[in-house]
């Protein structure tokens, strides 16, 4: 099979994805209100429209979660097209794809490994930041309870010397505050029990029959999707609450953003089910052999 035909044949398979996506978005998904806006979208077609990044590469990615938002919106309109949010889609596919094709022939208990490794560090983390505030005094009301000019960080904590110093001089130093302890105590401990979770639900899978004779790549997929989400939701967070929707600017970011990113977590971590078993389909066609990048590193690693 030749370069030009295999172009040919991804481009026609990415079309395919790409339409099947399209119908999903249309017909099967809905908007869940988000502090008076239509902030959250679910939907199926995300298991559609991710495909083509995992098996072609980040390029493929790209342009088809970009046409993806596009053509969604003609098919679909909601509130104003933002022309942002469409590069923002084809950076979270080509990121997506990027992190796959460096993860996807990695050795899957080594992942799991560093996975556990990282989550363990960020709960030791989150709950140290947590006591080392709370033995300062440092909490949500502090700049209520004290006057700016009697503060002394000399006997605090470092992490307490450090949420004082970024938010002592800002013109809201009480809601800076807030938020910066949401990120370094609440986000920290919510990130490492994210990593514990996933760990355990690939461990739960990976003890049924199909995925104990064929090494799972569940951690590699979960990875690249959460990963690339997380990065366009926070994005798009930060483009609503400045342009479409005024009501979100009033609150802090945060306030906005954990249940996006919440939703995010949940549904990648679904999709990523699903979109295991749509690759073992595709890598079991015959007739799609040579096509994926999974294919064509495997032919490197036999010539190596």
């Amino acid at each position: 099979m030749n370069n030009s035909s295999i172009y040919t044949r991804r481009i026609t398979i990415s079309a395919v994805f790409l339409s099947i996506a399209l119908v999903a978005k249309t017909a099967f998904s809905f908007y869940i209100p988000l502090f008076g806006e239509s902030g959250m979208r679910v939907g199926i077609s995300g298991i559609f429209s991710i495909m083509p990044s995992l098996l072609f590469g980040p390029l493929y990615g790209a342009v088809t979660s970009g046409l993806s938002d596009i053509l969604g919106y003609l098919l679909k309109p909601t509130g104003a097209f933002i022309p942002i949010m469409t590069i923002i889609m084809a950076l979270g596919g080509f990121v997506r794809g990027l992190i796959w094709f460096a993860l996807m022939n990695k050795n899957t208990k080594k992942i799991r490994i560093m996975v556990g490794v990282f989550s363990f560090l960020l709960l030791v983390v989150g709950i140290s930041n947590s006591v080392f505030l709370s033995k300062d005094g440092i909490d949500r009301s502090f700049y209520d309870d004290v006057k700016v000019e009697e503060i002394n960080t000399e006997n605090m904590h470092l992490i307490s010397r450090m949420m004082i110093t970024r938010t002592i001089t800002t013109k809201n130093p009480g809601a800076n505050l807030k938020t910066h302890l949401i990120f370094v105590t609440t986000g920290i401990i919510c990130a490492a029990g994210l990593g514990i979770v996933l760990l355990t639900a690939d461990w739960i899978i990976s003890r049924t029959k199909e995925n104990r004779e064929r090494e799972s790549q569940i951690p590699q997929l979960l990875i690249a999707m959460i990963v690339s989400g997380l990065l366009v939701t926070s994005l798009n967070t930060l483009v609503l609450r400045e342009t479409a929707f005024p009501a979100w600017k009033a609150l802090p970011f945060t306030v906005v953003w954990i249940p996006r990113v919440i939703e995010e977590i949940i549904s990648n971590t679904v999709k990523a089910y699903f979109v295991a078993g749509l690759l073992r389909v595709f890598e079991n066609q015959k007739s799609l052999k040579g096509l994926s990048n999974l294919d064509s590193i495997k032919k490197e690693e036999i010539k190596s």
